[in-house]
């Protein structure tokens, strides 16, 4: 029976006493007893014994929301979050083509360009895309994953051409004038996201993916992350099977919980009479996804009130738009809660999220279910103060992308929301001034789980200038931390085996090289992560800080 003590550390239980304590004891991957070290140590002489030379131990960081699957896919295509201008972007494209050009039918694809760094501020086009290839179909993600702009043979390829084409309700197509039908090249939600549209793309080959999903769940550790999110599963991109097939095979490493997007959800899934559901070689199919608007950064998120500077060509009304009917809406809430399922619903607009909360209201109404589904709102950029009652009444969870405070903040201060309103976007101070539980995330992969960042972001609300937005919004380190670890186990039904160092649970641990409680604020980003452990087993250390030491 494997056994391992722990000790000389600072071990940061977040129990409801918000422990902190010197020893922990596991056996065969659970949490046996947790103390002082004279207590553990004399529990258990057989056991390995590591030092932890007053370090600090945390619970196992929890990531609420992402795509690790679409994550691990970048791992396989060009990264263009870096890049600082059309002509940047272009050459990147251009020297992928020459290294290592797409085989077959396959398509040159690009992630996590921001068109907020470019000087102009513009999308890159078609045309820009035309100069790299007009023989290879060309895409490239917006950083949001809600655009994308690609090349003409693309368009052709996804039918967008002639003056006839037909474009899925909730997606956009824009064109190269107001007066005209030809597309541009910059394609937004539905016009990529519809299920048939997604078809379109060739990709990588099948154990091209299985690769990069074991890789990518390697960057997951060094962050510390030991459970994680598909927010994307549908039978389109066969995200299931992927996913299943690592479990079955042995590739996965940490816990991976599914979703089922909105056309798949009933298809994939059946009523287990309960919203938990059990692993199998650490996946599970647990829940619903839809969406009701786009991004903030993208100007398509729906808001009540216009954006600050309006996007060239709309009207000075403009508030982004939703993408579904509250008919619709309703109606899959409705299945979704007489299926015992948890849904997760995109919203970042205050109108998105006053449709959730009117949808989910009326369809708790129809159904009359008193089932503690714990729905999540997700992103939650614009929710107001005046909404957090209405999130209380439904028993929803927020998972705010807070560190849209750090990576678009001055965007928002200047151009999508105006310096007022964006003082109050992630409202977390709010949100736990109304005693709801919430969490912390990054949306992998337009950013990559890194909670250190989150916590840090939320204890400090400072953007890439400097600028502190929404003082008023700032928590404390122990809040954030619990926000990264028993509150993501609580939104997943996990709070009784995951989330925090108790008695019972899996030993699902990060050591940290600082203890956050300790050092200054602003230098809670500067924490590194040692070692992960995933029931009890060390699926990574940090071999370069060992060897400095």
């Amino acid at each position: 029976m494997t056994k391992i003590i722990y000790f000389n550390g600072n071990i940061i239980t977040v129990d409801d006493n918000n422990t902190v304590a010197q020893a922990v004891l596991i056996e065969e991957g659970l949490i046996k007893a947790i103390g002082t070290n004279e207590e553990i140590l004399s529990l258990a002489n057989d056991a390995e014994k590591i030092d932890l030379e007053g370090k600090t131990m945390v619970p196992g960081f929890i990531d609420p929301h992402g795509h690790v699957v679409a994550t691990a896919q970048t791992l396989m295509i060009v990264t263009l979050g870096d890049v600082t201008s059309r002509e940047e972007l272009v050459a990147r494209l251009k020297k992928e083509l020459e290294e290592n050009p797409p085989q077959g039918d396959k398509w040159l694809i690009g992630f996590g360009y921001d068109n907020t760094k470019f000087e102009d501020g513009q999308h890159p086009t078609k045309f820009d895309l035309d100069s790299v290839s007009t023989d290879i179909a060309i895409t490239v993600s917006h950083a949001s994953g809600h655009l994308a702009c690609v090349n003409s043979k693309a368009l052709e390829l996804y039918g967008y051409h002639g003056d006839d084409y037909v474009v899925p309700e909730g997606g956009v197509v824009r064109t190269v004038s107001p007066d005209s039908k030809e597309p541009n090249g910059v394609l937004e939600e539905n016009a990529i996201l519809d299920s048939e549209k997604k078809k379109v793309v060739i990709s990588p080959g099948f154990e091209d993916v299985l690769r990069a999903v074991e890789r990518v769940q390697k960057i997951y550790a060094s962050l510390g992350v030991t459970t994680t999110q598909d927010a994307s599963v549908e039978e389109a991109n066969g995200y299931n099977y992927i996913l299943d097939t690592c479990a079955k095979t042995g590739r996965l490493i940490i816990d991976i919980v599914g979703l089922a997007t909105q056309p798949s959800t009933m298809k994939l899934m059946k009523n287990e009479e309960t919203p938990k559901r059990e692993y199998n070689n650490h996946y599970k199919l647990a829940g619903a996804k839809t969406w009701l608007d786009g991004s903030p950064q993208g100007f398509t998120a729906w808001l009540s009130k216009p954006y600050h500077v309006v996007p060239e060509g709309q009207p000075e009304d403009y508030c982004g738009y939703g993408t579904q009917t509250d008919e619709v809406v309703t109606q899959y809430y409705v299945d979704c809660i007489n299926s015992n399922l948890q849904v997760h619903t995109h919203v970042n607009g205050d109108e998105a999220c006053a449709q959730f909360l009117r949808c989910y209201k009326k369809a708790l109404e129809i159904t009359g279910s008193k089932e503690d589904l714990r729905p999540v709102m997700v992103h939650c950029q614009a929710l107001r103060q005046d909404q957090l009652d209405d999130v209380i009444a439904v028993g929803a969870i927020p998972t705010f992308f807070n560190d849209h405070v750090r990576f678009w903040g001055d965007l928002h201060h200047d151009q999508v929301f105006g310096p007022e309103r964006a003082q109050n976007i992630s409202p977390i101070g709010w949100a736990l001034e109304k005693g709801i539980k919430f969490t912390l995330h990054q949306d992998p992969p337009v950013k990559m789980p890194n909670q250190i960042m989150a916590m840090h972001t939320a204890v400090n609300r400072t953007t890439e200038s400097g600028r502190v937005l929404g003082e008023h919004q700032r928590i404390s380190v122990m809040d954030a931390l619990r926000a990264v670890t028993i509150n993501g186990a609580y939104q997943y039904f996990e709070e009784d085996i995951k989330g925090s160092i108790e008695v019972g649970k899996y030993a699902d641990l990060v050591i940290l090289d600082k203890n956050p409680l300790e050092i200054a604020s602003d230098e809670i980003e500067t924490i590194k992560v040692l070692e992960t452990i995933k029931e009890g087993n060390t699926i990574f250390v940090n071999e370069s800080i060992l060897q400095e030491a």
